[in-house]
């Protein structure tokens, strides 16, 4: 290694988990269509508390799986 530091990426694909609310803006949908898909497991994420961390990998497979 030589010292440097990797640069932080902005894009969406360098983070593992994003939220509800995010997911429904980006389909356009409401958070309750976004919960009902993870219990239904076409989503995958977890549970923290009262919340859901949902895997990005999962939101871009169901997105390649689906067509809006």
């Amino acid at each position: 290694m030589d010292g440097k530091k990797e640069p932080k990426t902005a894009s969406p694909a360098g983070r593992k988990f994003t939220s509800v609310q995010a997911v429904a803006r980006r389909w356009n949908v409401s958070e309750s269509t976004v919960r009902r898909l993870i219990d239904e497991g076409e989503l995958s994420g977890v549970r923290i508390r009262k919340s859901y961390k949902i895997k990005l990998d999962s939101v871009l497979d169901y997105e390649s799986r689906s067509t809006f």
